[in-house]
């Protein structure tokens, strides 16, 4: 992500007040200079997927984690060299760049292995046995460019042995076998030149602005010997001869490499261990995008998040401790998420964060697009069960009746066409319906979840208890809940059914109208989660 981007993200399993919000207070700080992308915690509901449909807007990206990725943070550009680059070239390379390893790939830019400082160095290291092997791969344009010398003579079939010798004394009667094949550097003129070529060496350096006949030149043509000259003395070109072969023989191979996508905080604990100076970072396709470093990892702004429709860290995205929170735009009571320092924390009493966001427009001076206005009043329609929950405010209306002149739309006949969508039970599964609209909460010392959705017919609740009931009690076993309920309100507010799992369920007794049997109950006037039921819950649970 680019920098100074915000995340602004609803609750886990999010309801359409949650995607809404994101997405309409995303699309008014864009206006107003900020880059901020709306993402989402979890799946859409068909309620939520209603909407946007209807005002035709894309689903807001899947972000489950508010860690920073190594793609998210300032890291090296990457410096890639192929395996036929010269050690010599390397280090005038490295020279020139911030990051000092070199990441060495083939001819199709996959990596194949990393240059550091101390690879370079080793040949300085070498005996001559090795040093030898690593100059017989070194070609003679890497050996002409080392010496900054020209080729006058290039034979169609070249290969040395790898020795490379300095010659400085030789008369004409002299036969050295262990030129033959070699590398020889010479500063001398023509007749020690035609005898180092009779001598069968496969390449003659000479030095010091030193000439070679024409005879010498046809000479080294017949035999097979390489030419080349340079400016360059006999001792600066022997200091930086044996630096003329390709890097791939002293790289580090199968080298510790980090996915892009990788967290901060992994990729921290992988290569605390480890000694190398930087490592590659690969993106999906398998492609190096840059060198990460410790200096990097521990030098790093975190991802900022404006957190709307919720406050409290259990139904936040995970690791939102790791995160910067900017601002807290939300209607519900004022949750446990602390921050470090002042932020823009905005909670009123109304029954939609939308409402809020509304009013923020209208605050700003700034007229929302059709799709947003659209996707607001669906989210107010939403949250109020179309102005009949007890959580409704005089504000939800006005804000409703503003946004529906801009969205084009009839409040009524919106209504009734979302609210249908939100109550498919039966072609739902259990989790489906569960995790529509689940929070959990903690109170005193016990761990609630409660979720909701809406229903019409009661029959239709009826046909999926045989599976949803074992559903619910399977999940409040496994993720250890002291209480898990499933609220069915209906949409005409005429009350909510429920279906809960427990230790703690026999609480129900003092929380509903009506207790059908050990799992079940009706409550003719509740139909608020948040209004109605948890104070209520939240009060007789510090009693006990």
């Amino acid at each position: 992500m680019m920098k100074d981007t915000v995340l602004i993200t609803g609750h886990r399993n999010p309801d359409s007040d949650s995607i809404c919000s994101a997405l309409s207070y995303a699309a008014l700080k864009q206006q107003l200079g900020v880059n901020a992308i709306a993402c989402r915690l979890g799946p859409v509901n068909e309620e939520t997927k209603y909407i946007l449909k209807r005002f035709d807007v894309e689903v807001p990206f899947l972000l489950t984690d508010a860690r920073a990725q190594l793609r998210d943070i300032q890291i090296d550009a990457p410096t890639l060299i192929p395996t036929s680059t010269s050690v010599a070239d390397a280090w005038n390379i490295l020279y020139t760049v911030k990051n000092k390893s070199l990441f060495v790939v083939d001819d199709n830019e996959n990596l194949v292995g990393i240059v550091s400082t101390s690879n370079l160095s080793s040949p300085r290291l070498m005996n001559d046995e090795q040093l030898e092997e690593m100059m017989s791969h070194a070609t003679i344009e890497s050996i002409a460019k080392t010496c900054k010398g020209e080729i006058i003579v290039r034979p169609e079939q070249w290969q040395s042995s790898g020795r490379v010798y300095i010659v400085t004394l030789i008369d004409g009667s002299s036969y050295q076998p262990q030129f033959k094949d070699s590398i020889i550097i010479l500063s001398d003129g023509d007749e020690k030149q035609r005898q180092i070529i009779e001598c069968g060496a496969k390449c003659l350096v000479i030095t010091c602005e030193q000439q070679v006949s024409e005879e010498n030149c046809e000479l080294a043509r017949q035999k097979g010997c390489a030419i080349i000259h340079t400016q360059m003395d006999t001792m600066q070109v022997a200091r930086f001869i044996n630096e003329a072969f390709p890097v791939e023989f002293i790289m580090t191979r199968n080298p510790k490499t980090c996915m892009d996508t990788e967290y901060v905080s992994d990729v921290s604990q992988k290569i605390a261990k480890t000694r190398f100076r930087s490592y590659p970072v690969i993106n999906e396709f398998g492609k190096v995008v840059g060198g990460v470093s410790r200096y990097h990892l521990n030098n790093y702004e975190p991802r900022k998040f404006i957190l709307v429709d919720h406050s409290a860290k259990n139904q936040s995205i995970s690791n939102i401790d790791q995160a910067h929170i900017e601002e807290i735009i939300d209607h519900h009571h004022i949750g446990n998420i602390e921050t470090t320092y002042p932020i823009y924390y905005r909670n009123q009493k109304c029954g939609c964060t939308c409402t809020i966001i509304a009013q923020m427009y209208r605050e700003f001076k700034i007229a929302p697009t059709r799709q947003m206005a659209g996707l607001m009043l669906g989210a107010i329609i939403s949250d109020t069960m179309h102005f009949r929950s007890l959580t409704t405010t005089q504000l939800d209306k006005d804000m409703a009746e503003y946004l529906a002149a801009i969205a084009g739309v009839d409040i009524k006949e919106f209504a009734t066409g979302l609210l249908s969508a939100s109550i498919a039970l039966k072609e739902s599964t259990p989790e489906d319906i569960l995790n529509r609209d689940l929070k959990t909460y903690e109170i005193e010392k016990y761990k609630i979840g409660i979720g909701q959705t809406n229903f019409k017919n009661m029959e239709d609740i009826q046909i999926i208890l045989p599976t949803f009931r074992p559903y619910l009690e399977k999940v409040q076993d496994e993720k250890g809940y002291d209480l898990l309920i499933m609220m069915f309100s209906n949409i005409n507010a005429e009350g909510s059914m429920f279906v809960f799992s427990g230790p703690l369920s026999n609480v129900m007794n003092s929380l509903i109208e009506k207790r059908i049997d050990e799992h079940t109950g009706f409550d003719a006037l509740i139909i608020s989660r948040k209004q109605q039921f948890v104070p209520k819950l939240s009060a007789l649970l510090k009693t006990l």
